[in-house]
């Protein structure tokens, strides 16, 4: 299953940058601070556009199964497949995960007087062990902990332990269809969790987003092949981008905007989400007009430095208040966007400061230890085993 594919391709770290912006701005947007609150009709457009940026989710599980699928099928049949997948996989997202949740389990005990972000000691196995979002799946959403926005990563992690062994025992064409029948799959138990009430458990268990990670997964299995089939879903790809967007515009302005909770947005919404960035994706490794676009430096940055970006955005929303100073900025006309657009800035900074810093002490050192276990046979390819997949 070793076939050809292209050089290393910095759109998609473009891609992973426009995710962990979307993300970003959506939690810094609606957490916290009741500037979302805010009547004024130009914050209303503002809260009605950031509102959507939660789909960043979404994109960064479609580059996942896409990434992730090419290293395992460049690889299939390589000497200690499994081992060093596995061992790769755990170095890149091990180091920063369970120091993240040491410092949320130890910050309650030196921080007095406020609020902190923190872990839960009842909570602790579940979010060792990536069980965090079978958690919110049974109890609902957690209080605001800054651990939230983990569920994600248990998603992907389960997937990252379970999909290498469907890809070594299919072949090709069976791979194929298994991952259009994970997207039909997936849909389904959405819809059946909604209809039974279990809307919580139909945005974070995996077997209910596991259409995202199987479209992208898909897409690399197709770009590996330049056959009749790759050919016509790079033809349309752009016009399904841009109808995808269409569709997407008007649930928002029919429905008061795409939200989480909205019905048609939590089963057939989330499939066409993820196809529309599914087809993002061909457009970035195939389209020379779109890949300039997405290698934009300040995209690609913001890439590189996104899985620690990720992991400290959400609890840095319990310093905002009284320690990021926003209210000296006058509102304007009742409008509260200047405001909000300085906390963005600030606690952006923070976010970058603090992802720098994790880059530099701790990342890239356990980065430097994969040369120790070879993803292939010796060869480094294209954006599947040169461009990292960084969870989210």
């Amino acid at each position: 299953m070793n076939r050809h594919r292209p050089a290393h391709v910095d759109a998609l770290d473009g891609l992973r940058g426009i995710a962990i912006l979307l993300v970003m701005v959506f939690h810094f947007s609606f957490n916290g601070h009741g500037m979302s609150e805010s009547t004024a009709a130009i914050d209303r457009v503002y809260y009605g556009i950031s509102g959507a940026g939660w789909i960043g989710v979404d994109l960064f599980f479609v580059l996942s199964g896409f990434l992730i699928t090419g290293i395992l099928c460049d690889t299939k049949g390589a000497p200690h497949f499994f081992r060093n997948f596995y061992i790769r996989r755990a170095l890149r997202i091990f180091p920063l995960y369970y120091v993240a949740l040491t410092m949320l389990a130890v910050l309650p005990l030196v921080v007095d007087g406020r609020p902190t972000p923190h872990l839960a000691a009842g909570d602790a196995a579940w979010y060792a062990t990536y069980l965090s979002n079978v958690k919110m799946a049974r109890a609902g959403w957690p209080s605001f902990t800054g651990l939230a926005h983990f569920w994600s990563l248990a998603v992907e992690e389960q997937f990252y332990l379970a999909w290498p062994l469907i890809v070594f025992a299919l072949s090709v064409r069976q791979l194929r269809t298994t991952c259009i029948a994970a997207v039909a799959a997936a849909l389904v138990f959405r819809i059946v969790l909604s209809l039974e009430g279990y809307a919580i458990a139909s945005y974070v268990l995996t077997p209910a987003r596991i259409d995202a990670l199987a479209i992208g997964g898909f897409l690399a299995v197709v770009a590996g092949d330049r056959d009749g089939l790759s050919s016509a879903l790079l033809r349309w790809a752009p016009v399904f981008v841009v109808s995808s967007a269409i569709v997407l515009a008007a649930i928002g302005i029919l429905r008061n905007g795409l939200r989480q909770d909205d019905p048609i947005v939590m089963t057939a919404g989330l499939t066409l989400i993820a196809a529309a960035f599914g087809a993002l994706v061909l457009l970035a490794i195939s389209s020379g007009r779109v890949a300039r676009w997405l290698s934009a430096p300040v995209l690609r940055f913001f890439g590189k430095y996104s899985y620690a970006m990720y992991i400290f955005h959400y609890p840095i929303l319990f310093f905002g208040p009284g320690v990021i100073p926003f209210g000296f900025l006058p509102e304007i006309e009742g409008s509260q966007l200047l405001r909000q657009f300085f906390f963005i800035v600030c606690a952006g900074t923070m976010t970058t400061v603090l992802a720098l810093i994790s880059w530099g002490l701790l990342e890239s050192r356990f980065i430097r230890l994969k040369e120790r276990f070879p993803s292939g046979r010796g060869v480094e390819r294209s954006p599947l085993l040169v461009s990292e997949p960084i969870v989210v």
